[in-house]
């Protein structure tokens, strides 16, 4: 057989490698220069003849030292060994990427939330620098009243007490614990109201219902999503406030919890339903309006979707408490439906099946595609042929069903389904504050309306 240039190379190399180890006739030498995966991987681009002659050498020299070659050394796989080799290759690929996206997410949620941790310290410390200046800096006022010689200073005043006895500490505990409001708010309240605990209470809420509508206008594009289910029904329900702080607050996420429950029992996707249902002895309206005045940020309860029903499996899955993603399908498992849930939420095809791509969208699609076979030149017939093919492949990349599936990235969506007895029925996804416009802060002038409102 006839050896071309490139085999004539690999030979020499590899009788360099020979040379090596006769030069050092060792068993390590043995071992890490001639059975290397870099000395199997020569071998193996061989053509057949050479091959055999090199395996013939290695095999005797590892004989010579009592060495073991592995089964397979410096033969190539074949086609099926090869494909599977390929897939697990292409596994391993696909999980270290999603690795280093949740691990590159999650650098960067540290980062701004360290940022925002900083601006807030500078904000109060430039704040309590504004305040120590002002208090430090005498009025003219003062100054006059400090030149003028002393007059006799008026007897104290007795301090005014409420009609209805002294405000104990155990008292403001109580309404506190009661109403969530601070500890400040409910002290004044008790004050207010002559050390009435309930004419106190209705102070507050109202004192709460003002708060809420003031704070309404602000933008709320943070929170989080929270699912709910019961009687094969899923639910998702998002939650919006102004800080991803706040999304994390323990009585923001109880809230958040209570609504999703609550919405199981809406017929409908209703959020004005959905205010008017009882959690804990109050509506949902009503827990809001407190929870804003406790926490003191702008919280809405912005939608609800639910799927499910007799006959159909529903699963659920929540990417960091911010994208929510029902699946239901008919047959298959719940932990079916969970997988492709995830799935979606990754990959966020806009259809579950070719069926549900609008017309105007395919006609469309089929313009663009057409005007630019048109221009190759081709005749119309085969324009037509390549037009159909190319939308069969954008079919294809929008539908969840013609999609590979992610977690083994070998097999389409559909043909998961297919090997587990299922059929697709549809999928909703959500994501906190899409379609929100978000404020974007300006340090400078927070720091200029701080300095003016204390000047």
């Amino acid at each position: 057989m006839r050896v071309g240039t490139y085999d004539m190379k690999r030979r020499s190399k590899f009788k360099k490698i020979l040379n090596e180890v006769r030069e050092n006739p060792t068993k390590e030498a043995v071992q890490t220069n001639l059975l290397s995966t870099e000395t199997g991987d020569l071998i193996e681009k061989c053509n057949w003849k050479l091959r055999k002659a090199m395996i013939r050498k290695v095999n005797e020299m590892a004989a010579e030292f009592d060495v073991d070659v592995a089964d397979g050394f410096g033969v190539p796989l074949n086609h099926k060994d090869m494909e599977a080799k390929l897939r697990e290759e292409g596994v391993a690929r696909t999980a270290e990427k999603k690795a280093k996206l949740d691990e590159a997410v999650k650098a960067q949620k540290q980062r701004i939330e360290k940022k925002a941790a900083k601006k807030a310290e500078r904000v109060a410390a430039i704040a309590e620098n504004l305040k120590k200046i002002k208090n430090s800096s005498p009025s003219k006022t003062e100054e006059k009243a400090s030149e003028a010689p002393a007059a006799e200073a008026p007897a104290p005043v007795a301090e005014e007490k409420p009609a209805g006895g002294e405000v104990s500490v155990s008292m403001i505990k109580e309404l506190r614990e009661a109403t969530g409001a601070g500890m400040m708010d409910c002290k004044k309240a008790l004050i207010e109201n002559g050390g009435d605990a309930e004419a106190a209470s209705e102070y507050l809420r109202k004192k709460g219902l003002a708060q809420a509508d003031k704070k309404a206008a602000r933008v709320a594009a943070e929170g989080r999503i929270s699912v709910a289910s019961k009687d094969g029904k899923a639910v998702m329900v998002e939650i919006n406030c102004e800080t991803d702080f706040v999304a994390k607050d323990g009585s923001f996420l109880s809230f958040a919890d209570s609504v999703a429950n609550a919405a199981l029992d809406v017929g409908n996707e209703d959020t004005d339903a959905l205010a008017s249902t009882d959690i804990d002895g109050s509506t949902v309206e009503e827990t809001r309006q407190a929870l804003v005045s406790k926490i003191g940020e702008n919280i809405q309860v912005r939608r609800f979707v639910g799927r499910g029903g007799s006959g159909s499996t529903v699963g659920s899955y929540v990417h960091m408490n911010r994208i929510g993603v029902l699946v239901e399908i008919e047959g298959g498992s719940t932990g079916l439906a969970e997988d492709i849930a995830m799935h979606v939420a990754a990959m966020n095809p806009p259809f579950a099946v070719p069926d549900e791509v609008p017309g105007d969208v395919l006609e469309k699609e089929r313009n663009i595609l057409k005007a630019q076979a048109l221009e190759s030149g081709k005749p119309a017939e085969i324009v037509d042929k390549m037009v159909e093919g190319r939308i069969r492949k954008y079919l294809e990349e929008i539908c969840l069903v013609s999609q590979t599936y992610v977690k083994t990235n070998d097999k389409t969506v559909g043909t998961l389904l297919e090997e587990n007895g299922a059929k697709m029925v549809g999928f909703t996804r959500i994501e906190v504050g899409e379609g929100i416009e978000k404020k974007e802060d300006n340090f400078a002038e927070e720091v200029a309306a701080m300095a003016a409102g204390n000047a």
